[in-house]
């Protein structure tokens, strides 16, 4: 595989050299502007760049014969072949350990394939991505040896591991069975996300045959399995006398006060606890009335403080209470003065037990965003609401696959304190198999 860049004064000039060096079957991997060199430069039209490739043994003609652009010696492959099993378990080593080179999270924001990804598999380039993906790897270790810059190295690698997943589509469907795929079809309908999807394609190829796989019961309990593993243990609230101040935090709708007030209610009416209250949410006058309105109901106390120096005292006019709970206002995740304040309250010398509330209506890469947002959390566990309002519970799955925390509870309507329940990962995995 050869991969060259071009530059040009516009976008047609660089084509025309790509087509005349690589011919009609060249792929483009990236174009972008590039600023000239020297101080010139700044006040300069930008010149045109774009990185292609070609595969010799896809080339239909051959290449009009032109002086070749200087190109790092590494990207120059021999011809080399592969057998389909090979290409895959190997590519699959080189993206995942590109994946972890670039951050963990990057993986689960991916959507959709690109242009390029479609044309790679209709061309059937699979064996010199290979070549290729090893390349790069090797490269982005050795930067002072690169023609190339880090972030064309990244952006190729990205480029790659699209090409990889289309690829990985191909081959894993004459590896799966259709019942095993009907199965799949299932989660992906509940939206689970792809990269879950595809681990768990992985493993039902590693773990049954195809034979194997025309059992429906085998399949299912295969998955079943795979599922349970990707979801911790549920870890409600136990009492702890050396941890027993609960915070509750969470964007802004997900409806954390009245979570709060349902699981008060339940302490205070099934547990038979002494319960407290306090908000630091002054930033909306209805919150602070309804958190009110439900402690004169309940029959608990509730402290409202102004700033996160007031906690410690709020909480030390509770030693006589067997848990508090605290409610805080909603943050966007973009707002980063109302994430500093709320770090600003956690970071008080309090062992606090914190619940991360989110919406299970939420959209999976939002709620991404969001986790990020809150990365200063050393540990915290999940509570899911508004379950009532959607069809779908991937968003479970995903979350809980992504960090790795555990599902405390679930809601599953607005009654006080009826609907909240203990998460029952059994139930969760159930209904993602489509068993309601």
């Amino acid at each position: 595989m050869k991969v060259k860049r071009y530059v040009g004064e516009t976008a047609q000039e660089a084509m025309q050299k790509v087509k005349s060096d690589l011919g009609r079957d060249a792929i483009i991997l990236n174009t972008r502007k590039i600023r000239r060199k020297g101080l010139t430069g700044f006040f300069s039209k930008p010149l045109i760049e774009v990185v292609a490739t070609i595969d010799s043994d896809i080339s239909s003609k051959p290449a009009k014969q032109m002086p070749p652009t200087p190109v790092n010696p590494a990207f120059q492959s021999k011809e080399e072949h592969y057998d389909a099993p090979s290409f895959i378990h190997e590519l699959n080593a080189n993206m995942k350990q590109n994946n972890q080179t670039v951050g963990q999270n990057n993986q689960y924001m991916a959507t959709s394939f690109n242009a390029a990804a479609d044309e790679a598999i209709e061309l059937h380039i699979q064996q010199p991505l290979n070549k290729a993906a090893s390349v790069i790897n090797e490269q982005s270790k050795k930067e002072d040896d690169m023609d190339f810059s880090p972030n064309e190295i990244g952006e190729i690698r990205n480029m790659l591991n699209k090409v990889y997943d289309a690829v990985k589509v191909d081959y894993e469907s004459n590896k799966l069975s259709e019942t095993a795929k009907s199965l799949l079809e299932r989660l992906e309908k509940n939206e689970v996300d792809r990269v879950i999807i595809n681990d768990i394609k992985e493993d039902i190829i590693e773990q049954l045959s195809l034979e194997e796989q025309q059992d429906q019961s085998l399949v299912s309990d295969t998955i079943f399995d795979i599922l349970n593993k990707y979801i911790k243990d549920p870890k409600p609230f136990v009492l702890n006398k050396n941890k027993k101040v609960v915070v509750f935090i969470g964007p802004t709708g997900v409806g954390k006060t009245t979570t709060l007030a349902k699981l008060a209610a339940n302490m205070v009416l099934n547990d038979k606890k002494k319960v407290g209250l306090i908000t630091s949410d002054t930033y909306r006058i209805a919150a602070v009335e309804q958190l009110k309105t439900y402690s004169e109901i309940i029959g608990v106390p509730l402290s409202i403080i102004y700033s996160p120096t007031e906690i410690v005292n709020a909480v030390k006019n509770y030693d006589d209470k067997d848990i508090i709970l605290l409610d805080t206002a909603g943050r966007s995740h973009k707002d980063q003065y109302q994430l500093m304040e709320l770090k600003s309250l956690l970071s008080s010398n309090i062992d606090f037990e914190t619940y991360l509330v989110l919406s299970a209506t939420t959209k999976f890469s939002d709620c991404v965003e969001i986790i990020k947002s809150y990365s200063f959390l050393d540990d915290f566990k999940l509570l899911f609401t508004k379950l009532d309002e959607t069809s779908t519970f991937g968003i479970l799955l995903n979350i809980a696959y992504v960090t790795k925390k555990p599902i405390a509870y679930i809601t599953t309507g607005q009654s006080v304190p009826d609907d909240i329940e203990i998460a029952d990962k059994v139930k969760i995995i159930n209904n993602l198999m489509g068993d309601k």
